[in-house]
């Protein structure tokens, strides 16, 4: 084992495959309501999510890109620790933030999504959030090149 792999601490690759994973999940209903996929948003966020997303604003799908685009890449880039996963984390953990108070103020996302949804892309934007911190104490602990 070299020392760069002994410098590497195991919750790093928690964190990261986690974060990864959530992302994954993330990209596939941005990919299904992306291609209209209606069977695939009406089972998942009801009748109210075909309405909601077929007038989605082009700026706003642009920052939900940024941030999906973000959530697969900063996990791999902690993992190959490299500095740079320092501002795509933050810049991630900004998109949804930007997502999460355009969508509830603007769009109605409670009303239209439901309590769950909303609550659950809540949760998504706080594990966001402390992703990024993470990367960032990594990156002051001497973890990241």
């Amino acid at each position: 084992m070299s020392r760069r792999d002994t410098r590497r601490p195991w919750h790093l690759w928690l964190i990261a495959i986690a974060v990864f994973a959530l992302y994954v999940g993330g990209a596939r209903d941005y990919l299904l309501i992306l291609v209209d996929d209606t069977n695939y948003i009406v089972g998942q966020f009801g009748q109210g999510g075909v309405v909601y997303f077929a007038d989605y604003p082009p700026l706003l799908r642009a920052v939900w890109t940024i941030n999906i685009l973000g959530g697969l890449i900063a996990p791999v880039l902690l993992l190959g620790r490299s500095r740079w996963c320092v501002p795509v984390a933050v810049l991630t953990a900004a998109a949804q933030l930007v997502l999460l108070a355009a969508t509830f103020t603007f769009l109605d996302r409670w009303a239209a999504l439901g309590s769950a949804t909303s609550w659950f892309d809540i949760g998504v934007g706080l594990v966001t959030v402390l992703f990024a911190g993470y990367c960032r104490k990594m990156r002051q602990s001497g973890i990241l090149r």
